[in-house]
């Protein structure tokens, strides 16, 4: 998995809150204990804490988060990139040398190269300061504070308002705390976050940086060994690693780039143990991860499986289908699409592999068993029956409602946002419009040029052939919907035509439309532009434009008739969280991610995927070489191949790194994480670097919804294949002189 997303799902998935944690149904009793959780930082205190304790912690409370010192909290920064996706990263040194993910630099790689000079496959190493490149794009948002305001916010709003009413009041309370916590200090971003459903928030207050520089990343034959193939899987021998710096302007403002900035120093660093770690040892993460959805009832559990997750596949297949092919016919295209071909494969795999869960695990059956349980609750009571009675209900109706419309709304979403032919329909619409209701609109000679301009862009860089496949392959999905959920307009194309026969149909269809539309032909298109209005009335209707205008018409429709659900599910569902909490006997609990700051605890281990497979907890240099085929992505670079030969043949300089004769890659662990915690430091039980997460396994990838504690593991980087690959593979000496390294006689490695 790329834990950080950046296809962004724009309709909002539904945050709630208990956790479902199921057993899968093995010939043995699981021995993986239930390492669940992601903890806000001020709740590491009491039992929390004496849970991370029992489990190996040696750190106080304090150190996670303290409000009179440097804590772990200001070592960790959530990492923008762009306004499309966010992950973590880590200062590991005084300078604001920050450890990340290599896919989380991928973007700022890919900016950086071009045909010619391609970074992504050739890494890039900064030898000194001076020669570290802007992140174009990338900024980076530092907690600070992250303190509770709930009794603030409840205690200025009457209990006599109505919902909307006290929506709107909430919203002003929350404004003024911001404003009142932020001053005039354009370095800061202060947000409020509801948790729990709305039932609780809490203040996080971020110190701004604008200007981040590319300093060290490997090249993808490392950082990206095994590529989508290898993605969610394991075993996996992914070096997934990059460097980044932080820089301020000389006064400490968060400026944007400027030649004159210089290294930002943060408050707290951590420190880098060589020593690794070996199984059973306590581990946690400190991270952003992004949403999860555990305290989401049954009926949301039912929409996901049935209403959503097959179109969302559906789509995303379109798509990136059409970028591969257009990647294999221009190599700048490749270098161009790159980060958006990995994104987009990595939310493809991440909804399959989510879409298998629900099935194999029937979590809507399992999650209503619990809310049988939470009904008799609520009949014990009176005043459950009057605060709780109808919230089931009312969240039943509520997905009924957003299930009537979620199928087209998904399709034709993906299909504007993404299909470039469509685009080119969009382009041209005003001047069709105007044509057909010429006296209640106006088009003027500059806004034809601009649209024959735009036309010429969009053709200049599009790959026809791939374009014309997805939309080809996006219309048939559409086809494939209930007769009563079709589209009118693509009904009276195709009729009831089904399979092949329907295929061949779309095909024939785009393919006249390419002859003939004047969308493909700018010469066309000039002359019909140019055309008297009544000429050009006269001219044969474009079939593309009624498409486009058929495919906008179902989504505005099907959105309107979509969010009209909300009205019932935002009260139902903080009830039901409440509910569910009131009825818990655990004295604890975590809320569902919200891209906020989190830690888990857990352990180095493995896991079995079936019966009669054990998963063991690392990967080594020697499967990396066993695995190599000479070809991408399992193309390892010569000079790795030639250490391992030479290791073979029995050199001991080889020992500063090795763990049990053998030179470390990745490794699991029971640490609990999302999208949104690639980058994150996994951290041994005094608080140092051992690791970096970077994926989840498939088998895992359904706990976003629900937590089994036999399959869910996090794969991450050791950072002994990290610093190996620093010393003996790139030299990169002034980094690792940089860094506070631990040995294994708790004394600074030379690393010489």
């Amino acid at each position: 998995m790329r834990i950080y997303r950046k296809i962004v799902i724009t309709l909002p998935l539904f945050l709630l809150g208990l956790v479902l944690t199921v057993q899968a149904q093995k010939a043995f009793p699981p021995q993986s204990p239930n390492d669940s959780g992601m903890w806000l930082l001020p709740q590491i205190r009491g039992t929390v804490h004496s849970e991370m304790v029992s489990k190996g912690l040696k750190l106080p409370a304090d150190a996670f988060y303290s409000a009179d010192k440097p804590s772990l909290n200001q070592a960790i920064m959530r990492v923008n990139i762009g306004n499309s996706g966010s992950a973590t990263g880590s200062f590991v040194s005084s300078k604001g040398l920050i450890l990340t993910n290599h896919h989380v630099g991928y973007d700022a790689l890919a900016s950086a190269s071009s045909a010619d000079t391609n970074y992504l496959d050739q890494g890039f190493y900064a030898p000194a300061m001076e020669q570290e490149i802007p992140a174009q794009g990338y900024s980076l948002y530092i907690p600070i504070e992250q303190t509770e305001v709930t009794q603030q916010i409840t205690e200025r709003v009457p209990d006599s308002l109505s919902y909307r009413e006290r929506m709107q009041k909430e919203q002003q309370v929350r404004e003024a705390l911001i404003a009142k916590r932020k001053g005039n200090d354009d370095d800061l971003l202060v947000e409020i976050d509801d948790y729990w459903a709305g039932n609780r928030q809490f203040m996080a207050v971020y110190q701004v940086i604008r200007d981040v520089r590319l300093v060290y990343a490997p090249p993808s034959s490392i950082g990206k060994y095994g590529g989508d193939i290898d993605n969610w899987m394991w075993p996996r021998q992914t070096g997934d690693y990059t460097f980044l710096r932080a820089y301020v302007a000389p006064d400490g403002e968060a400026r944007p780039y400027n030649k004159d900035n210089v290294p930002y120093h943060p408050d707290k660093h951590l420190k880098i143990n060589a020593n690794g770690v070996k199984p059973g040892d306590f581990t946690m993460t400190l991270g952003f991860p992004g949403n999860t959805y555990r305290h989401q009832s049954s009926y949301a559990f039912n929409f996901y499986e049935n209403h959503r997750n097959e179109y969302l596949i559906e789509s995303f297949q379109a798509v990136l289908d059409a970028l591969e092919e257009s990647a294999k016919n221009d190599p700048d295209h490749a270098v161009e699409t790159a980060s958006e071909r990995a994104s987009l494969a990595n939310s493809l795999k991440y909804f399959k592999g989510v879409q298998t869960g629900f099935k194999k695990y029937h979590i809507v059956d399992q999650k209503r068993k619990i809310e049988d349980k939470f009904k008799d609750w609520i009949q014990q009571d009176s005043a459950r029956k009057a605060e709780y009675g109808r919230v089931l209900g009312e969240l039943d109706k509520s997905f009924r409602i957003a299930a009537q419309s979620s199928d087209i709304l998904y399709l034709s979403l993906y299909a504007l946002n993404y299909n470039q032919i469509l685009g080119l329909a969009q382009v041209y619409q005003p001047y069709f419009n105007y044509l057909n209701h010429p006296d209640s609109l106006s088009i003027s000679e500059e806004k034809k040029n601009q649209i024959l301009q735009q036309q010429r862009q969009i053709l200049r860089k599009m790959d026809l052939s791939a374009q014309n496949d997805m939309l080809a392959e996006m219309l048939y999905n559409m086809q494939q919907l209930p007769e009563d959920h079709q589209l009118p307009y693509l009904y009276m194309q195709f009729g009831d035509k089904q399979e092949d026969t329907l295929k061949t149909a779309i095909h024939q269809f785009l393919a006249k439309q390419r002859e003939t539309s004047v969308l493909y032909d700018t010469v066309k298109a000039k002359k019909l532009l140019e055309m008297p209005l009544k000429k050009a009335r006269k001219q044969k209707d474009d079939a593309i434009i009624g498409l486009y205008d058929s495919l906008q018409n179902a989504f505005q429709t099907s959105r309107r008739n979509y969010i009209m659900h909300y009205s019932y599910l935002r009260p139902a569902r903080k009830r039901y969280v409440k509910g569910m909490l009131e009825m818990s006997t655990d004295s604890t609990h975590y809320a569902d991610a919200n891209n906020t700051l989190r830690l888990s605890g857990g352990r180095v281990m493995g896991y079995s995927p079936e019966d009669g497979v054990y998963n063991t907890p690392f990967t080594t240099l020697k499967g990396m070489i066993a695995k190599d085929t000479d070809q991408e992505p399992f193309d390892a670079p010569q000079r790795l191949e030639d250490y391992y030969a030479k290791v073979e043949n029995g050199d001991t300089t080889r020992s500063k790194y090795t763990f049990r004769g053998h030179l470390p890659i990745d490794f699991l662990s029971t640490n609990d994480i999302t999208g949104g915690n690639s980058g994150s430091p996994v951290l041994n039980a005094n608080g140092d670097v051992v690791g970096v997460a970077f994926d989840g396994n498939i088998e895992g990838v359904v706990g976003d919804y629900f937590y089994d504690p036999d399959l869910n593991r996090t794969i991450s980087l050791d950072v002994r294949y990290l610093l190996f690959l620093m010393d003996r593979y790139d030299h990169t000496q002034r980094l690792l002189d940089e860094m506070d390294i631990i040995g294994p006689d708790q004394e600074k490695a030379t690393m010489k």
